[in-house]
């Protein structure tokens, strides 16, 4: 499997060419073209049975359903994410936590499950659920805007809006940003702190604030 990711970093779309008797799981909806003769297989997003494919589409955002594409013979595969914004290839070779919105695709080795967040995802304002990777292979996530990649050794402080992933190894909590002025007046409002060893994948953009910002200029509505 060669995947080239093309118009970095503001639109970014994922070449996949697959070899005969490759295959790669993607998000449904994802696909952008694709070769006549590659296969198409729907189905449900988690292995395990319909409950939990319900729990990671219900509780962790994630689509019900997936689309993994398979070969016979060589062919190509474009996928793009739904937001505009850049997209990073990983190697995984353990586990990671993706928030739903940045999942695109995968090896389909690699096993999604849900991470409950318990309160903390009550006061970020974010979902409540991170989807847990988990396996050998290939993923690709997705950003809004540009993706910056960060390698944490201690702590480190993040918009909850921010967040594309982190390794297994990190741990966060939810607080508020600075003092009590800060948290009302400096915009920011909570954030997480995170702690621990591993990499962490951040945006240079923030979909909340791009819909509180579409709010604010809608006209008032008439009474």
């Amino acid at each position: 499997m060669k995947i080239d990711i093309l118009y970095k970093p503001s639109y970014s779309v994922a070449k996949i060419n697959l070899d005969s008797g490759e295959s790669i799981k993607a998000e449904a909806g994802a696909m952008m073209s694709m070769s006549s003769h590659l296969g198409i297989e729907t189905h449900k997003a988690q292995k395990g049975g319909f409950l939990k494919s319900l729990k990671a589409a219900f509780l962790g955002g994630e689509s019900f359903w997936m689309n993994t594409f398979s070969a016979a013979q060589p062919g190509e595969l474009l996928l793009a994410p739904t937001l505009p914004g850049d997209i990073e290839k990983l190697d995984l070779n353990g586990t990671i936590y993706v928030q739903s919105s940045s999942f695109l695709a995968s090896s389909p080795a690699i096993e999604m499950d849900t991470k409950f967040q318990g309160m903390k995802g009550f006061f970020s304002g974010e979902s409540l659920f991170f989807l847990k990777l988990s396996g050998v292979g290939t993923l690709l996530i997705g950003s809004y805007g540009g993706i910056e990649a960060l390698d944490v050794d201690g702590e480190f402080i993040v918009d909850t809006g921010h967040i594309v992933a982190f390794q297994e190894g990190l741990d966060y909590k939810i607080t508020k940003f600075g003092g009590w002025k800060s948290f009302f007046f400096g915009g920011e409002g909570l954030v997480a702190k995170f702690s621990g060893k591993g990499r962490l994948w951040i945006q240079t953009r923030n979909v909340p604030t791009l819909g509180a910002w579409f709010r604010s200029e809608l006209p008032p509505k008439k009474r």
